[in-house]
């Protein structure tokens, strides 16, 4: 055995081998994998091995696309057979809102270059002729899904990894893993001691054993997964060719040919979570005892749907653990914490994302990101509060949700394990009738329900009961004022001799040099794509003040502290959970805030886009003249040990001003009305500054940083893509979720990144990227199936100079 390589992956499934195969693509030919057993040992080997394309989320619905790409081609490169059968797949409706999914997601399939079409019932009889239609109202053909045996594809990949000098070394377990002052690894085997330069914990259902090594845990569980492979069916052997897959979302089942017999999958409600307290030492190629009084009234149902099902004895019940993580996807990324260390586990779909995953994960080792911004795979979406506990009622939870529908807002209202972390105001907010979402682990209002009602969102892809309270929301805010708690932001204290000329190396704007300065910059990638964005105040004691997203906290103060100069002359803390933040605005948010200061607040005193520390109802705090919604207003940065005496002043001094509290949906209306992009919906690393039509944040003239080639480069070229602002014309419903195509003579131009209506200008919006040479075209948005011309918007939809945030009334 070899003992020293650039990349060692530990656990030989399909996402570790994949990995392996797709590094040595890449050039990496000093790799090693090592696995406790045998290849495909764990959950890859009893797997169904189903390989859909479709997904609710455009970048996983990618993933699994270049999965099932690669294996179509793989026994043609490696000479090893796969076993791939493309049967094409059916997918049954039987509510509008199921089908209103379906054609969401054939609409993005556009994007994705994929062909799923929205077909009948004589279509469904036509591809399915077993299936009995009745309580259908259509549904969705796939003709490229399919499935294909999960341990001849890992075997594939693992020769082509071979064949292109990796090494793997079987029946191997790692007892433990140190990370020396060098920053590589010692890896101990059971055959000897590993140099390795990267570690890859792509261990399944042993990830958190190996991440226990490391020094911490990992947000997965283990779920018991059944299914059913029944004996021949008569009516099977009589055809000459495949029937398709067959899925049903609402009754939580798929069904598909295995020889000439059938495999029947169901998920149900009350799932098993598997070996919570650590996994048998000795588990390996072994299944679990079958239980199908679990399973027992879908498969019920699923014979009366399709009664050939009947026709046929139980052969085989495959009853094997396979992970959840806490919102269903994998774990792709580097940990937070770590320096030259990244997982790619957690897959409950690991065959069909299995390949795509070690495509990505081998670029995230070698270019630093993957070509896609996989935040959403990204283990640090996550946060400590997941935990072991958290962890297991979440998996159980989604595990029961397999199949649910992809309403925007539906996973973040889910009940289990809630309440993880709170802004003390969150009682107040409860008092008035707030309708919380979990963002980050943290309690956040997304809407106020109307008093006497339940606060309780129904969730749809189209205009829900939610729509007619955040109108008046906006409209408070547009005539009046209101407050708004982004406690949650992330929130960093730079200081130091060299804290400005650092902050200058990795900001393409320029950092305040005066007390109260304030800018917004925006990390790059190398290829110019935007990694994050952040807000910094000069503070007058010289440091730094730092906001930026809630959710994006664990990786943003990995890209800060990654790149601190070692020589200690910057301090960066991490002040997220010691600071609240309410946000007064409107255009009668200086008369509120008057009352409880002393400060100017004049346009004179205090003029746009600067920051003071002054004292707002007996509270010392920081505020910001600056928000996210368009109007004159203020953020307070306040310790957050007083956040509760600050809100109430704010209320009894705003009440003669109809103050009221607005929350997440009614701001994201109003900066959609102002063109305000969002991270990680339309800034990703997938675009770049000037794509973003940001490129006035990039100062070219000052020092370099990270990205100014390629932006140069861009410029030069010429900028392919430009965000803009739409108007959608003729709609009752809004391009709320995001990735709607853009077309013009039938020819898809661009991508919706955001959307939803705008309250305060009465319009139905979206920011999209568009070709370049497209930006004056006559172009539709499809939503929901139907395709809505669109408009572009010069400038912005609502207040287009700016006066009103600017107001000096």
């Amino acid at each position: 055995m070899k003992n020293k390589t650039d990349v060692l992956i530990i656990g030989g499934g399909i996402a570790g081998v994949s990995t392996l195969y797709h590094l040595t693509k890449m050039g990496w030919t000093d790799v090693m994998l090592t696995e406790k057993l045998e290849l495909t040992s764990g959950s890859t080997w009893h797997a169904a091995g189903n390989l859909p394309h479709f997904s609710n989320s455009y970048n996983v619905m990618k993933l699994q696309q270049y999965s099932i790409a690669l294996y179509s081609r793989l026994q043609e490169e490696t000479g090893q057979p796969v076993d791939h059968h493309m049967t094409g797949a059916v997918r049954l409706a039987h509510t509008q809102d199921r089908m209103d999914e379906f054609k969401r997601v054939a609409a993005m399939s556009d994007l994705a270059g994929l062909d799923l079409e929205i077909i009948d019932n004589q279509r469904l009889e036509e591809l399915y002729p077993y299936l009995d239609t009745t309580g259908l109202i259509g549904g969705l053909w796939d003709p490229a899904d399919g499935h294909i045996d999960p341990t001849s594809v890992t075997n594939a990949m693992a020769a082509g990894a071979r064949a292109a000098g990796a090494t793997i070394v079987r029946n191997n377990p790692v007892d433990a893993i140190e990370q020396q002052a060098n920053g590589r690894w010692k890896v101990t085997t059971a055959k000897g001691v590993i140099d390795a330069g990267i570690i890859v914990n792509a261990a399944g259902f042993r990830c958190n054993e190996v991440a226990a090594m490391v020094g911490h845990q990992l947000p997965v569980c283990s779920m018991e997964h059944q299914f059913v492979v029944t004996d021949n069916v008569p009516e099977l052997e009589e055809r000459d060719s495949m029937l398709p897959m067959l899925r049903d979302p609402d009754v939580s089942y798929y069904l598909r040919q295995e020889g000439k017999g059938l495999i029947l999958g169901p998920y149900e409600k009350g799932g098993i979570p598997w070996a919570t307290d650590g996994v048998p030492a000795a588990f390996g190629q072994e299944l679990l005892q079958p239980s199908l009084d679990r399973i027992e009234d879908i498969m019920c149902t699923a014979m009366e749907q399709v009664n050939i099902i009947g026709n046929a004895g139980i052969k085989t019940v495959v009853n094997g653990p396979i992970t959840y993580t806490p919102d269903g996807h994998p774990l792709i990324g580097p940990v937070h914490g770590y320096t030259n260390y990244f997982v790619c586990t957690g897959f409950n779909f690991g065959i069909v994302q299995g390949g795509g995953a070690g495509h990505f994960m081998a670029q995230w080792i070698v270019d630093g990101h993957p070509e896609l911004d996989l935040f959403e795979l990204d283990p640090r979406r996550f946060g400590d509060y997941a935990n072991h506990a958290f962890s297991v009622a979440k998996g159980t939870e989604v595990y029961a949700n397999e199949y649910q529908l992809g309403f925007p807002n539906e996973y973040a209202m889910r009940p289990a394990q809630r309440g993880q972390k709170k802004s003390p105001i969150y009682q107040r907010q409860a008092e008035q009738n707030a309708v919380f979402g979990a963002y980050f682990g943290w309690e956040r209002p997304s809407w106020y329900a109307p008093k006497g009602t339940q606060p309780v969102e129904q969730h749809s892809f189209r205009r829900g009961n939610w729509f007619e309270a955040v109108a008046g929301e906006c409209l408070n805010v547009k005539n009046h004022v209101g407050l708004l708690d982004l406690t949650p932001f992330t929130k960093f204290s730079i200081s130091g001799d060299n804290a400005h000329q650092w902050l200058e190396s990795i900001s393409p704007n320029r950092i305040p040099d005066h007390t109260g300065g304030i800018a917004l910059a925006h990390p790059l990638t190398q290829e110019g794509g935007i990694a994050w964005e952040y807000s910094i105040t000069k503070l007058a004691d010289g440091s730094y003040y730092m906001m930026a997203p809630a959710v994006g906290e664990l990786l943003e103060e990995d890209w800060l502290r990654n790149r601190l100069p070692e020589d200690g002359s910057v301090t960066l803390q991490n002040i997220t959970e010691t600071y609240g933040c309410l946000v007064i605005a409107g255009p009668d948010a200086r008369k509120v805030l008057s009352q409880l200061t002393s400060a100017d607040l004049s346009n004179e005193g205090f003029p746009w886009f600067t920051g003071q520390e002054i004292d707002v109802a007996g509270v010392p705090l920081r505020a910001l003249r600056m928000n996210f919604v368009g109007e004159l207003g203020w953020e307070l940065h306040h310790p957050i040990e007083h956040q509760i005496e600050l809100y109430d002043a704010l209320m009894e001094a705003g009440r003669a001003y109809n103050i009221c509290n607005f929350g997440l949906r009614a701001m994201d209306s109003m900066r959609l009305e102002k063109g305000y992009p969002m991270w990680g919906h339309d800034l990703t690393t997938e675009f770049t500054l000037l794509e973003a039509n940001m490129g006035f944040f990039a100062k070219f003239d000052k020092g370099e940083f990270e990205g100014k080639p390629a932006l140069l480069a861009q410029q030069e070229a010429g900028v392919p893509k430009k965000l803009v602002t739409l108007e959608l014309h003729g709609t009752d419903v809004d391009a709320a979720v995001g990735m709607e195509p853009i077309y013009c003579d039938g020819k898809v131009v661009g991508q919706v990144t955001s959307g939803g209506y705008g309250f305060r200008c009465e319009k139905s919006l979206a920011l999209a990227y568009i070709d370049s040479d497209m930006l004056n075209a006559e172009l539709t948005v499809q939503v929901l199936g139907q395709h809505y011309p669109a408009s572009r918007i010069k400038g912005v939809a609502y207040d287009a100079k700016g006066e009103r945030l600017k107001s000096n009334a």
